[in-house]
């Protein structure tokens, strides 16, 4: 017996030292199949919890009635903790315990009910052996084998070194898979902690590359950890190659981008990096890999504790901000300039029509058309200035119709020839019709803009040609002189506010250098662009084009507009008529009924306060007839419940008196499909 017993702890621990894993029961699992295999007893392990209480993790018995039995026990019986009954408890007695016959007597002193008895005395349980597994001096847990009268075995003192010695291995193969699960879950908590510092590492560097400026970040040691891209294009080079190198190797390789002196701008980063706590910043002049300012500021890098980590630096391009700082004085100079030109012979206008009235003589008419042309020139230029508040704001408003171009060129080049004796003015159309949706006086702005601008910029006597085109799906307009011209190096920025090419600025041409930029921005919001062509001392020519509106047998519509109020039909039609639709007006309901009967409108515009026969009535009376049925219908009253009457109305929309352009554009764009074309 004492040879099976040696071979079966032989067998055990082989089984054992093949597993390797983080699974404490499987080892446990093993002990049991090998242990009932061959003494055929019940066999079960139980492990101490967190809780501290006894729970029992793996059992096993051959016969299948034996084991429904005790998961039925199970159900029953709850864990108690392990030292819940310290005179039959191995790990408080710390020995194997033997209960070599047990009697009904003594089960039924430790079960909690009948039932629970009833069970046990199905098992059969008649020996009983308890071996106590430690972790050190700490309880892990024990061992049971369990004989049944069924042909079980009987368990003696002879039977306690054994079960101690199978509860070690248990214990050892416990402990084992802990440690395994252990440095798995470390495993683990490293890899998730790496991924996480590398998706961090990831999401800073991201933020760095996505910003405007050039990030630098050095460690504790000095040495380059994290540069983002921005630094590529200030510095040159790729600084990727350069992580992990000291600040001084770094500080020689940026020396020789510098507009400095080597040595003092590297002893300005010694001291930068020998003081931990300050945070510096100063401008630098770059010259490689092109002409630039920048903003150098760095800070420490601290830890949670105040320990100092690095420091970071951080380059922000100025060069923009320089070049608009100095757009920005030279415009207050030169409108300061413009604005006192016609405010000085104003003001001696003013003067002297002051002293006439004082002396009781006559003002002379021409004094007072002078005073008002320079009241004019004023006002113009605080319209152009106002002009690039709206745009900037996007407050501007285009309030779109059908423009012709040759119209709206032939009419500002004849303007323009009235006053302009010293040019000779050319306007060429082509045969195409160049008509637009547009807004025609801001339109007019862009083409008195560019005329304005040829003409200052040419020599007296010269040519100014004026050319409208449609092709390619957009209208285009032309002015080109033979001025000064625009230096290659400016034309690019001639668009931009404030901006004013060298050559005009030097040879004293007035202007705020806002025409342009105004202008452009008129032409986008039509959905257009600008092109400049330029040589210097040959000329210019500035080009808009627009696209071309759709052609339209109808125009955009026919609009019924009935008020019994003259002024509001003549203000109305007069901008839908601008707008590009036809207009059939009604001072009254039955010539508003007669009408919408014959011309068949596209929409009605119904005034609700009208005498004889008022809104409500007439927009009954067009229903019941079935006049002009699936016409859109609006009303429009100066009542605060315009809104309201106009749903009781079950009309398509409602307007309130006085209401804005704005809104009718949006309403009537909103109501009535374009038209195709014929």
């Amino acid at each position: 017996m004492a040879e099976r017993r040696q071979r079966l702890l032989s067998e055990v621990s082989r089984d054992l030292l093949d597993y390797v894993g983080p699974d404490i029961v499987e080892p446990l699992r093993r002990i049991v199949h090998k242990v009932t295999g061959e003494l055929g007893d019940w066999c079960s392990f139980s492990l101490v919890q967190a809780d501290g209480k006894l729970e029992t993790v793996v059992a096993w018995h051959p016969d299948p009635r034996q084991r429904e039995l005790e998961q039925k026990l199970k159900a029953l019986v709850p864990p108690q903790r392990w030292d819940a009954r310290p005179e039959t408890s191995a790990l408080v007695q710390k020995r194997t315990m033997v209960f070599e016959h047990v009697t009904e007597e003594m089960l039924r002193q430790s079960v909690p009910n009948e039932e629970v008895l009833k069970l046990y005395l199905q098992v059969g349980m008649s020996s009983v052996l308890i071996a106590p597994m430690f972790d050190g001096a700490k309880p892990l847990g024990q061992l049971a084998l369990v004989g049944t009268r069924d042909g079980g075995r009987r368990y003696t003192a002879e039977d306690a070194d054994f079960a101690y010695s199978l509860a070690g291995r248990a214990a050892l193969a416990v402990r084992n898979a802990r440690l395994v699960g252990e440095i798995a879950r470390e495993r683990d908590q490293q890899r998730a902690l790496r991924q996480d510092s590398e998706a961090r590492a990831a999401e800073l560097l991201a933020v760095l590359d996505a910003g405007p400026n050039g990030v630098v970040l050095f460690d504790v040691e000095g040495k380059l950890r994290v540069a983002s891209r921005k630094m590529d294009e200030l510095f040159g080079g790729d600084w990727t190659k350069l992580r992990g190198q000291p600040y001084d190797v770094i500080g020689r390789h940026l020396a020789v981008c510098f507009d400095a002196p080597r040595e003092p701008a590297l002893d300005r980063v010694r001291a930068i990096f020998a003081d931990r706590t300050g945070r510096t910043s100063d401008e630098l002049e770059v010259i490689f890999p092109r002409q630039r300012t920048l903003l150098r500021s760095t800070a420490p890098v601290l830890g949670v504790d105040g320990t100092y980590l690095g420091r970071i630096f951080s380059y922000t391009d100025m060069t923009d901000a320089r070049v608009l700082d100095r757009q920005r004085s030279d415009f207050l100079t030169v409108a300061a300039h413009e604005l006192r030109t016609p405010l000085t012979p104003l003001s001696m206008y003013l003067q002297s029509m002051e002293r006439r009235i004082a002396q009781h003589q006559p003002i002379e008419p021409d004094v007072l058309g002078k005073a008002r042309r320079q009241v004019s020139r004023l006002s113009k230029l605080v319209e152009d200035l106002l002009d690039v508040s709206r745009m900037e704001s996007r407050r501007a408003q285009l309030f779109l119709a059908r423009v012709s171009l040759d119209e709206l060129a032939a009419q500002v080049v004849a303007d323009f020839r009235a006053h302009s004796c010293n040019h000779e003015l050319i306007c060429e159309r082509s045969g195409g019709d160049a008509t637009v949706m547009g807004d025609r006086p801001r339109l007019e702005q862009v083409l008195v803009n560019l005329l304005q601008n040829a003409i200052k910029y040419s020599p007296a006597g010269g040519k100014v040609e004026v050319r409208v085109e449609a092709r390619a799906g957009d209208a285009r307009i032309s002015v080109k002189d033979a001025g000064i011209g625009v230096p290659p190096e400016d034309q690019e920025q001639l668009f931009q506010r404030f901006f004013r090419a060298g050559n005009a600025s030097s040879r004293n041409f007035g202007g705020l250098g806002i025409g342009l930029y105004v202008s452009q921005e008129i032409i986008q919001r039509h959905g257009g662009t600008f092109e400049v062509q330029s040589d210097v001392g040959k000329g210019s020519t500035f080009t808009f084009r627009i696209p071309l509106a759709p052609a339209s047998s109808h125009g955009r519509g026919r609009v019924l507009l009935v008020d019994d109020d003259p002024e509001i039909l003549e203000a109305t039609g007069q901008v839908l008529r601008e707008w590009g639709y036809t207009v059939d007006e009604a001072r009254d309901g039955a010539t508003a009924l007669e009408l919408a009967r014959d011309s068949r409108p596209d929409l009605m515009l119904v005034d609700l306060m009208m005498p004889v026969m008022d809104g409500w009535t007439l927009i009954g009376r067009i229903r019941s007839e079935k006049v002009a049925p699936g016409v859109p219908l609006v009303v429009f009253s100066a009542d605060r419940d315009a809104r309201e009457k106009g749903r009781k109305l079950e009309a398509d929309a409602a307007l309130r008196k006085p209401f804005e352009l704005e809104e009718l554009q949006e309403l009537l764009e909103r109501l009535l499909a374009p038209k195709p074309a014929a």
